[in-house]
């Protein structure tokens, strides 16, 4: 019942492009990255952001005149470096929130014969991630629900 590799692939792609068209990501995020925050960050001042795949799409109705809905599940990961700073943290969960919101009033375009139906946050920002070195990652978690026609 899932989506083929390649329609995969086309949809990260599409959402990847979508989210990094977003007025409303944190400064200094110059791109929304694809399942890696990139270790030539970690441990640096430098914050990043990435999609990762919570599972894949997969679909969750099939429709008797053929077609059917689907659901996309992703985290966007936010990594930052606190320094103990709990207003840091703070501002990034906020920071993921406000992406979130932003996602949930928009249906990215995936290309036929997929029709978004909608975008949702599933969970609130949190910590996700605590590294030795002082990093952290947050975490929002996002649903897509869509149509194959």
């Amino acid at each position: 019942m899932a989506w083929n590799q390649e329609g995969q692939t086309s949809i990260t792609r599409k959402i990847l492009q979508w989210l990094n068209q977003s007025p409303v990501l944190p400064e200094g995020i110059d791109a929304v990255r694809y399942e890696t925050l990139g270790q030539d960050t970690l441990g640096q001042d430098t914050a990043c952001m990435a999609l990762s795949l919570v599972q894949e799409a997969y679909a969750v109705r099939r429709y008797i005149v053929g077609g059917y809905r689907a659901e996309y599940q992703f985290r966007l990961i936010y990594r930052i470096k606190p320094e103990g700073d709990m207003e840091k943290r703070l501002q990034a969960d906020e920071a993921l929130d406000r992406v979130g919101a932003w996602a949930s009033s928009q249906k990215p375009d995936l290309g036929e014969p997929l029709h978004v139906l909608k975008v949702e946050q599933t969970a609130r920002a949190s910590l996700f991630a605590a590294h030795e070195n002082g990093d952290e990652e947050h975490q929002i978690l996002m649903k897509i629900i869509y149509e194959v026609m």
